[in-house]
Protein backbone atom coordinates (compact mmCIF):
# COMPACT_ATOMS: atom_id res chain seq x y z
CA UNK A 1 0.00 0.00 0.00
CA UNK A 2 1.35 3.42 -0.97
CA UNK A 3 0.40 6.61 0.92
CA UNK A 4 0.68 9.81 -1.08
CA UNK A 5 0.24 13.38 0.14
CA UNK A 6 -1.91 15.03 -2.51
CA UNK A 7 -3.49 18.37 -3.36
CA UNK A 8 -7.11 17.55 -2.42
CA UNK A 9 -8.52 19.95 -5.02
CA UNK A 10 -6.59 18.22 -7.79
CA UNK A 11 -7.46 14.80 -6.36
CA UNK A 12 -11.18 15.55 -5.96
CA UNK A 13 -12.34 13.05 -8.60
CA UNK A 14 -10.47 10.16 -6.97
CA UNK A 15 -11.55 11.27 -3.50
CA UNK A 16 -15.18 11.41 -4.63
CA UNK A 17 -14.90 7.87 -6.01
CA UNK A 18 -13.48 6.54 -2.73
CA UNK A 19 -16.05 8.33 -0.56
CA UNK A 20 -19.06 7.28 -2.62
CA UNK A 21 -17.98 3.63 -2.52
CA UNK A 22 -16.90 3.67 1.15
CA UNK A 23 -20.11 5.06 2.64
CA UNK A 24 -23.33 3.18 1.76
CA UNK A 25 -26.59 5.16 1.56
CA UNK A 26 -28.01 7.12 3.18
CA UNK A 27 -24.96 9.39 3.22
CA UNK A 28 -23.82 12.77 1.94
CA UNK A 29 -23.59 13.02 -1.82
CA UNK A 30 -19.83 13.39 -2.20
CA UNK A 31 -19.44 14.93 -5.65
CA UNK A 32 -16.06 16.14 -6.89
CA UNK A 33 -17.46 19.68 -7.11
CA UNK A 34 -18.54 19.60 -3.48
CA UNK A 35 -15.09 18.40 -2.38
CA UNK A 36 -13.30 21.07 -4.44
CA UNK A 37 -15.47 23.70 -2.77
CA UNK A 38 -14.78 22.34 0.73
CA UNK A 39 -11.03 22.33 0.19
CA UNK A 40 -11.10 25.72 -1.53
CA UNK A 41 -11.81 27.88 1.54
CA UNK A 42 -9.32 30.73 2.12
CA UNK A 43 -6.59 30.08 4.67
CA UNK A 44 -3.81 27.56 5.18
CA UNK A 45 -3.23 25.09 2.36
CA UNK A 46 -5.67 22.16 2.38
CA UNK A 47 -3.94 18.82 2.83
CA UNK A 48 -4.88 15.24 2.11
CA UNK A 49 -3.53 11.71 1.95
CA UNK A 50 -4.59 9.23 -0.71
CA UNK A 51 -3.83 5.53 -0.27
CA UNK A 52 -3.25 3.47 -3.40
CA UNK A 53 -2.65 -0.19 -4.10
CA UNK A 54 -1.34 -1.07 -7.51
CA UNK A 55 -2.26 2.41 -8.69
CA UNK A 56 -5.87 1.93 -7.57
CA UNK A 57 -7.27 4.43 -5.01
CA UNK A 58 -8.06 2.64 -1.75
CA UNK A 59 -8.57 5.30 0.94
CA UNK A 60 -8.69 9.05 1.49
CA UNK A 61 -8.52 11.62 4.29
CA UNK A 62 -8.22 15.41 4.21
CA UNK A 63 -8.37 18.70 6.09
CA UNK A 64 -10.05 21.88 4.82
CA UNK A 65 -9.18 25.43 6.00
CA UNK A 66 -11.32 27.12 8.63
CA UNK A 67 -11.09 30.02 11.11
CA UNK A 68 -11.78 29.63 14.84
CA UNK A 69 -12.15 31.99 17.78
CA UNK A 70 -11.65 31.08 21.42
CA UNK A 71 -11.76 33.59 24.27
CA UNK A 72 -11.42 36.47 21.85
CA UNK A 73 -8.37 35.13 20.01
CA UNK A 74 -8.85 34.19 16.35
CA UNK A 75 -6.81 31.44 14.73
CA UNK A 76 -6.62 29.80 11.36
CA UNK A 77 -7.07 26.05 11.50
CA UNK A 78 -8.57 23.02 9.84
CA UNK A 79 -11.56 20.73 9.93
CA UNK A 80 -10.63 17.08 9.40
CA UNK A 81 -13.11 14.95 7.47
CA UNK A 82 -13.74 12.68 4.49
CA UNK A 83 -12.09 9.66 6.15
CA UNK A 84 -12.92 6.78 3.84
CA UNK A 85 -11.71 3.31 2.89
CA UNK A 86 -13.22 1.37 0.01
CA UNK A 87 -14.94 -1.86 1.14
CA UNK A 88 -12.47 -4.28 -0.44
CA UNK A 89 -9.60 -2.60 1.44
CA UNK A 90 -11.31 -2.43 4.85
CA UNK A 91 -10.12 -4.46 7.82
CA UNK A 92 -6.44 -3.85 7.05
CA UNK A 93 -5.76 -0.94 9.43
CA UNK A 94 -5.90 1.54 6.57
CA UNK A 95 -7.91 4.21 8.39
CA UNK A 96 -5.32 4.29 11.19
CA UNK A 97 -2.51 4.77 8.68
CA UNK A 98 -4.41 7.54 6.92
CA UNK A 99 -4.98 9.44 10.19
CA UNK A 100 -1.35 9.05 11.25
CA UNK A 101 0.09 10.07 7.88
CA UNK A 102 -2.12 13.18 7.71
CA UNK A 103 -1.63 14.32 11.32
CA UNK A 104 2.13 13.81 11.19
CA UNK A 105 2.29 16.27 8.31
CA UNK A 106 0.11 18.80 10.17
CA UNK A 107 1.96 18.72 13.50
CA UNK A 108 4.46 21.44 12.60
CA UNK A 109 1.70 23.90 11.64
CA UNK A 110 0.65 24.11 15.32
CA UNK A 111 -2.88 24.94 14.11
CA UNK A 112 -6.04 23.60 15.77
CA UNK A 113 -7.89 20.85 13.93
CA UNK A 114 -11.58 20.15 14.56
CA UNK A 115 -12.98 16.71 13.83
CA UNK A 116 -16.39 15.06 14.22
CA UNK A 117 -16.74 11.30 14.74
CA UNK A 118 -19.96 9.32 14.98
CA UNK A 119 -20.66 8.91 18.69
CA UNK A 120 -21.62 5.24 18.36
CA UNK A 121 -18.48 4.31 16.42
CA UNK A 122 -16.10 3.24 19.19
CA UNK A 123 -13.61 1.65 16.75
CA UNK A 124 -13.37 4.90 14.74
CA UNK A 125 -12.76 6.88 17.92
CA UNK A 126 -10.03 4.49 19.06
CA UNK A 127 -8.30 4.89 15.69
CA UNK A 128 -8.40 8.68 16.08
CA UNK A 129 -7.10 8.60 19.68
CA UNK A 130 -4.23 6.29 18.74
CA UNK A 131 -3.16 8.41 15.77
CA UNK A 132 -3.23 11.66 17.78
CA UNK A 133 -1.04 10.13 20.49
CA UNK A 134 1.34 8.60 17.94
CA UNK A 135 2.24 11.97 16.39
CA UNK A 136 2.60 13.81 19.71
CA UNK A 137 -0.53 15.96 19.63
CA UNK A 138 -3.31 16.38 22.20
CA UNK A 139 -7.03 15.88 21.80
CA UNK A 140 -9.84 17.57 23.70
CA UNK A 141 -13.35 16.16 23.51
CA UNK A 142 -16.12 18.73 23.28
CA UNK A 143 -19.85 18.46 23.94
CA UNK A 144 -21.58 15.80 21.86
CA UNK A 145 -23.52 17.20 18.91
CA UNK A 146 -26.89 15.51 18.51
CA UNK A 147 -28.84 16.06 15.33
CA UNK A 148 -32.29 17.61 15.71
CA UNK A 149 -35.17 17.87 13.30
CA UNK A 150 -37.73 20.64 12.91
CA UNK A 151 -41.08 20.39 11.17
CA UNK A 152 -42.84 23.74 10.69
CA UNK A 153 -46.41 23.78 11.99
CA UNK A 154 -49.00 26.14 10.58
CA UNK A 155 -50.67 26.43 13.99
CA UNK A 156 -47.48 27.43 15.81
CA UNK A 157 -47.52 30.93 17.27
CA UNK A 158 -45.09 33.22 15.43
CA UNK A 159 -41.94 33.83 17.47
CA UNK A 160 -41.09 37.32 18.67
CA UNK A 161 -37.80 37.02 16.80
CA UNK A 162 -37.73 36.98 13.00
CA UNK A 163 -35.05 35.46 10.76
CA UNK A 164 -34.62 36.38 7.11
CA UNK A 165 -31.91 36.27 4.44
CA UNK A 166 -29.14 38.74 5.31
CA UNK A 167 -28.88 41.74 3.02
CA UNK A 168 -25.16 42.26 3.71
CA UNK A 169 -22.31 40.02 4.82
CA UNK A 170 -21.13 42.72 7.23
CA UNK A 171 -24.39 42.47 9.21
CA UNK A 172 -23.78 38.76 9.77
CA UNK A 173 -20.12 39.33 10.70
CA UNK A 174 -21.15 41.84 13.36
CA UNK A 175 -23.39 39.25 15.05
CA UNK A 176 -20.70 36.58 14.81
CA UNK A 177 -18.22 38.91 16.52
CA UNK A 178 -20.68 39.40 19.40
CA UNK A 179 -20.63 35.66 20.25
CA UNK A 180 -18.42 35.48 23.31
CA UNK A 181 -19.12 32.29 25.28
CA UNK A 182 -15.94 31.63 27.27
CA UNK A 183 -15.99 27.86 26.77
CA UNK A 184 -17.08 27.82 23.12
CA UNK A 185 -14.77 27.15 20.20
CA UNK A 186 -16.51 29.48 17.76
CA UNK A 187 -16.55 29.32 14.01
CA UNK A 188 -15.02 32.66 12.99
CA UNK A 189 -15.37 33.20 9.24
CA UNK A 190 -14.33 36.51 7.77
CA UNK A 191 -15.87 38.15 4.69
CA UNK A 192 -13.76 36.06 2.31
CA UNK A 193 -14.85 32.86 4.04
CA UNK A 194 -18.52 33.80 3.87
CA UNK A 195 -18.26 34.76 0.22
CA UNK A 196 -16.64 31.41 -0.54
CA UNK A 197 -19.29 29.64 1.55
CA UNK A 198 -21.97 31.13 -0.68
CA UNK A 199 -20.29 29.52 -3.69
CA UNK A 200 -21.28 26.10 -2.32
CA UNK A 201 -22.49 24.01 -5.31
CA UNK A 202 -25.50 23.25 -3.15
CA UNK A 203 -27.62 26.36 -2.40
CA UNK A 204 -26.46 28.13 0.80
CA UNK A 205 -27.91 31.17 2.58
CA UNK A 206 -26.93 33.55 5.38
CA UNK A 207 -29.73 34.40 7.81
CA UNK A 208 -29.96 37.37 10.15
CA UNK A 209 -32.12 37.14 13.29
CA UNK A 210 -33.79 40.29 14.58
CA UNK A 211 -35.89 40.98 17.64
CA UNK A 212 -37.51 44.34 18.37
CA UNK A 213 -35.55 45.80 15.45
CA UNK A 214 -32.17 44.66 16.77
CA UNK A 215 -29.87 42.02 15.29
CA UNK A 216 -29.65 39.20 17.86
CA UNK A 217 -28.35 36.24 15.87
CA UNK A 218 -27.27 34.76 12.58
CA UNK A 219 -27.12 31.37 10.92
CA UNK A 220 -25.75 29.61 7.88
CA UNK A 221 -28.19 27.24 6.18
CA UNK A 222 -27.78 25.06 3.10
CA UNK A 223 -29.59 22.50 1.00
CA UNK A 224 -27.92 19.22 1.91
CA UNK A 225 -27.77 16.47 -0.72
CA UNK A 226 -28.21 12.97 0.70
CA UNK A 227 -27.56 9.91 -1.48
CA UNK A 228 -30.22 7.27 -0.75
CA UNK A 229 -31.24 3.98 -2.34
CA UNK A 230 -33.99 5.94 -4.14
CA UNK A 231 -31.77 8.73 -5.43
CA UNK A 232 -30.79 12.16 -4.06
CA UNK A 233 -32.80 13.70 -1.23
CA UNK A 234 -32.44 17.45 -0.64
CA UNK A 235 -32.89 18.59 2.94
CA UNK A 236 -32.76 22.12 4.37
CA UNK A 237 -29.95 22.02 6.94
CA UNK A 238 -28.70 24.39 9.62
CA UNK A 239 -24.92 24.53 9.20
CA UNK A 240 -23.72 26.93 11.90
CA UNK A 241 -25.70 28.88 14.48
CA UNK A 242 -24.57 32.20 15.97
CA UNK A 243 -26.71 33.29 18.94
CA UNK A 244 -24.86 35.47 21.48
CA UNK A 245 -27.84 34.95 23.85
CA UNK A 246 -29.80 31.86 22.77
CA UNK A 247 -33.55 31.69 23.39
CA UNK A 248 -36.19 29.25 22.18
CA UNK A 249 -37.83 32.05 20.20
CA UNK A 250 -34.64 32.92 18.36
CA UNK A 251 -33.90 29.30 17.53
CA UNK A 252 -37.48 28.78 16.32
CA UNK A 253 -37.14 31.82 14.05
CA UNK A 254 -33.98 30.36 12.50
CA UNK A 255 -35.56 26.95 11.95
CA UNK A 256 -38.69 28.42 10.40
CA UNK A 257 -36.63 30.61 8.05
CA UNK A 258 -34.48 27.60 7.11
CA UNK A 259 -37.63 25.67 6.17
CA UNK A 260 -38.57 28.47 3.77
CA UNK A 261 -35.11 29.30 2.40
CA UNK A 262 -35.06 26.95 -0.59
CA UNK A 263 -38.56 27.16 -1.99
CA UNK A 264 -39.67 24.00 -3.75
CA UNK A 265 -36.16 22.50 -3.98
CA UNK A 266 -36.42 20.33 -0.86
CA UNK A 267 -37.68 16.74 -1.03
CA UNK A 268 -38.96 16.82 2.58
CA UNK A 269 -40.39 19.58 4.80
CA UNK A 270 -38.15 18.74 7.77
CA UNK A 271 -35.12 20.90 8.65
CA UNK A 272 -32.02 19.09 9.91
CA UNK A 273 -29.83 20.69 12.60
CA UNK A 274 -26.69 18.59 13.26
CA UNK A 275 -25.17 20.93 15.86
CA UNK A 276 -27.25 22.86 18.39
CA UNK A 277 -24.69 22.42 21.18
CA UNK A 278 -24.61 26.15 22.06
CA UNK A 279 -28.35 26.16 22.83
CA UNK A 280 -29.36 25.19 26.40
CA UNK A 281 -31.22 21.88 26.50
CA UNK A 282 -34.33 23.39 28.09
CA UNK A 283 -34.81 25.67 25.05
CA UNK A 284 -34.86 22.94 22.41
CA UNK A 285 -38.35 21.48 22.78
CA UNK A 286 -40.02 24.90 23.19
CA UNK A 287 -38.34 25.88 19.89
CA UNK A 288 -40.03 22.93 18.19
CA UNK A 289 -36.93 20.82 17.52
CA UNK A 290 -36.72 17.13 18.35
CA UNK A 291 -33.63 14.93 18.70
CA UNK A 292 -32.93 12.26 16.08
CA UNK A 293 -30.71 9.20 16.27
CA UNK A 294 -27.69 10.81 14.55
CA UNK A 295 -25.04 11.89 17.07
CA UNK A 296 -21.47 13.14 16.61
CA UNK A 297 -18.68 13.61 19.12
CA UNK A 298 -16.67 16.77 18.48
CA UNK A 299 -12.95 17.02 19.18
CA UNK A 300 -10.22 19.62 18.81
CA UNK A 301 -6.70 18.37 18.08
CA UNK A 302 -3.93 20.77 19.06
CA UNK A 303 -0.26 21.03 20.04
CA UNK A 304 0.60 20.05 23.60
CA UNK A 305 -0.07 22.91 25.96
CA UNK A 306 -2.25 24.74 23.44
CA UNK A 307 -4.97 27.18 24.59
CA UNK A 308 -7.84 24.91 23.49
CA UNK A 309 -7.84 22.64 26.56
CA UNK A 310 -10.53 24.75 28.23
CA UNK A 311 -12.95 24.57 25.30
CA UNK A 312 -16.12 22.64 26.12
CA UNK A 313 -18.35 23.01 23.07
CA UNK A 314 -18.43 24.38 19.54
CA UNK A 315 -20.86 25.84 17.01
CA UNK A 316 -18.81 24.58 14.03
CA UNK A 317 -20.68 23.05 11.11
CA UNK A 318 -20.48 19.26 11.22
CA UNK A 319 -18.49 18.13 8.16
Amino acid sequence: MKFERVDPVAAAEEASFVLREAWPPPTLHYTAGYLRWQFGFPGPSPQAVLARKGGEPAGFIGVAPRRFRFRGATSEGYVLSFVSVRPKFQGQGLASRLYTELLAGLRTTRLPIAVFVEARSAPAQRVLFKAVAAVGLELKQLTTCRNHGFLPRASAAPPRAVAAPASAVQDVLAVMAACSGERVLWSAPDAAHLEHALRDPRPRRLLLVEEAGQAVGAAVVFLSEIATARGIDRVATLGALFLPEPTADRLAAVMRAASEAFGGKTTAPTVSAPNLAIVPQDQLRPAGVRATAATFDAFVIHPKGGPWLDAETTNLEVV
